[in-house]
């Protein structure tokens, strides 16, 4: 009879991080919380950005890693802003649930913002760095709403969309300089 093979472990063991620089948006709570402290167990260096300064604070303290407060809806600082970063993870987000006859424009253009424009800001501000070295990982935290529909979250698919095609451009033009760009779409 075969041996059964030995259970795989949780999280698993990504490698190549030891002394990576590493930034994760919205990254003091949920998902975000989680990837820092796997990031950080890998023996990356984690940059928890998050508006909550004292939650990404203690955060950081708890993973020997840094805070960034920052309110990423202020696009107008990020426009000019250089990272140097070796790895970009796009995490922040919110939800609105709403009919699309109900949704206030406000928070459609919030959502937008914070989903696609600023990750599209953040990785401008880190490619320059990334092709320097010849070395990148952008990661964009879409979900399964990057793929398929779902009723009344309007912005959230349209912004989700819209990551997945920012994503492609960036492993196309990143490509030749040693700098990969994916999607992971949970749920």
């Amino acid at each position: 009879m075969a041996e059964m093979p030995a259970p795989a472990t949780y999280p698993p063991v990504i490698t190549g991080l030891a002394g990576k620089r590493v930034l994760v948006t919205g990254g003091a709570g949920g998902l975000g919380r989680a990837m820092a402290h796997t990031l950080a167990a890998q023996g990356a260096h984690v940059v928890i950005a998050d508006r909550d300064g004292a939650a990404a604070d203690a955060l950081a303290r708890e993973i020997n890693g840094e805070a960034w407060e920052v309110d990423l809806l202020d696009t107008a600082a990020l426009e000019s802003l250089h990272l140097e970063v070796d790895v970009l993870v796009n995490n922040a987000g919110v939800q609105t649930i709403a009919p699309i006859q109900d949704f206030e424009p406000q928070a459609f253009r919030r959502i937008l913002t914070l989903m696609l424009e600023v990750p599209f800001l953040l990785t401008r501000a880190a490619l320059p760095h990334m092709y320097e070295q010849g070395y990148g990982r952008v990661i964009s935290i879409c979900s399964i709403h990057g793929l398929r529909a779902s009723e009344f979250k309007s912005a959230y698919v349209a912004a989700k969309h819209g990551l997945e095609g920012l994503s492609k451009v960036t492993a196309r033009e990143g490509g030749r300089h040693g700098v990969t760009s994916n999607c992971v779409n949970p749920g």
